[in-house]
């Protein structure tokens, strides 16, 4: 009787355990839109500001069910474009565009909710590894999350680094290096992969 008992409750603890493993959420996987993204340098210098833009080449988000958030996004240095090929080539001079040519963030942020009504907005703290320049620091970066419908999400933010820091030359005009501080912006929207 006994070990009929236990058999029961063994069948019932497993079949519970299945069944409850079968419910639990799918993590979910969104990939940038390249072409309605950006990411945007801005460098102030003594006579004027400096902005340039670039498309990502890559990027993904992975939402998993704890709330864990993963991304990955990528794009080439010799793609930002200030409108002055001139600037342009200095500063892909500047940070040695030919040798590193990529710019990459990965990152992980918690406690991220796939929204039950769109729009949903949520703010998020990336934090993750910046590489550039073949250098590769901690950064944190704050996002706003929007949620648009069940398939798509936009997300923007702001941080700062320092050229210093990622050992790039600052460039130089009349005489005058451009700050130590360089703005990125960020926006991205994503579609969630099928």
């Amino acid at each position: 009787m006994k070990n009929s008992t236990l058999a029961l409750l063994a069948t019932l603890f497993l079949s519970t355990s299945a069944l409850a493993q079968e419910a639990a959420p799918a993590p979910r996987t969104y990939s940038v839109r390249s072409a309605d993204s950006s990411l945007t340098y801005r460098l102030k210098h003594a006579l004027h500001d400096v902005v340039g833009t670039a498309r990502p080449t890559e990027g993904k988000a992975r939402l998993l069910p704890d709330g864990t958030l993963q991304v990955a996004v990528r794009a080439n240095v010799a793609d930002f474009d200030s409108g002055n090929a001139n600037r342009d080539a200095h500063m892909k001079e500047a940070t040695e565009a030919p040798k590193f040519p990529i710019i990459e963030f990965k990152g992980l942020a918690s406690g991220v909710k796939v929204p039950t009504s769109f729009p949903s907005e949520q703010a998020v703290t990336l934090k993750g590894q910046l590489t550039f320049h073949g250098v590769k620091q901690a950064v944190e970066v704050p996002m706003k999350v929007v949620f648009t419908s069940d398939k798509e999400v936009s997300a923007t933010g702001n941080f700062q680094i320092s050229l210093d820091a990622f050992k790039v030359e600052r460039p130089s005009l009349m005489m005058k290096k451009v700050d130590d501080a360089l703005d990125l912006e960020t926006k991205f929207q994503l579609q969630e992969a099928k």
